[in-house]
């Protein structure tokens, strides 16, 4: 698992969607989440997703939903 530091957490979506060798439209399509958000989280423009957001993007990353809401700091 790649490690994550609550302040990055558009770099470690990023690089789960790589590892997964998804682009930007599969992600989509598979989270059901528009690709311009997506890329607004990746990018560190959308700070904080929320839960519900993060719960979409982690099934598509198949990736517990714990380890994003951690992530984003909604959790300890």
């Amino acid at each position: 698992m790649v490690e994550v530091l609550k302040t990055d957490l558009g770099s470690y979506i990023k690089n789960l969607r790589i590892a997964k060798e998804m682009n930007m439209v599969q992600f989509s399509k598979e989270s059901g989440v528009s690709v311009a958000q997506i890329s607004r989280i990746e990018s560190g423009l959308r700070k904080v997703p929320r839960p519900e957001t993060l719960k979409h993007l982690s099934e598509a990353l198949d990736v517990p939903h714990e380890d994003l809401l951690r992530a984003a700091g909604y959790l300890n």
